[in-house]
């Protein structure tokens, strides 16, 4: 089936809830996710000042979603890279990479590069690795608040 990209504004992000909550609720995440909460998370992020998000879709349905917002370096823009997501059914096809691949040329002239965050140990550390990003020595770090 073909697959076509286009740009999903702001209003539209939420409508790719139902698909973010049955992606994160698969292995090897297993999140957990409500509808309602993934539309919450999504509409936040969506909220995020110069955000960029494309949409892969097939016969007119959302499969995929790549989203992320800008951020000013010294040296330029840079996009973090939020979320990214496929139907299950359709991962390890392909459509991931070109969705990615799209949304990197979508970028090309207002960004200088590209940063996102995931798990060392999780198959879309592979995957970003396979499309040349590469481990930085940044580390991530939390702490929990306790009330």
């Amino acid at each position: 089936m073909n697959t076509d990209f286009a740009i999903v504004p702001a209003s539209d992000v939420e409508a790719f809830a139902e698909l973010y909550a049955l992606v994160f609720n698969a292995p090897p995440w297993q999140d957990g996710w409500s509808v309602p909460a993934a539309a919450e998370r999504l509409r936040a992020l969506a909220a995020a000042p110069k955000l960029e998000a494309l949409g892969a879709y097939q016969a007119g349905k959302g499969v995929g979603l790549v989203l992320g917002s800008g951020e000013r370096s010294v040296k330029g823009w840079v996009l973090h890279l939020r979320e990214m997501f496929v139907a299950p059914e359709l991962q390890r096809n392909g459509i991931g990479r070109k969705l990615l691949a799209a949304f990197e040329r979508s970028l090309a002239g207002s960004y200088i590069g590209v940063y996102l965050q995931t798990g060392s140990r999780v198959p879309a550390h592979e995957f970003y690795a396979s499309c040349g990003y590469a481990n930085t020595d940044l580390v991530s770090m939390r702490k929990r608040i306790e009330v």
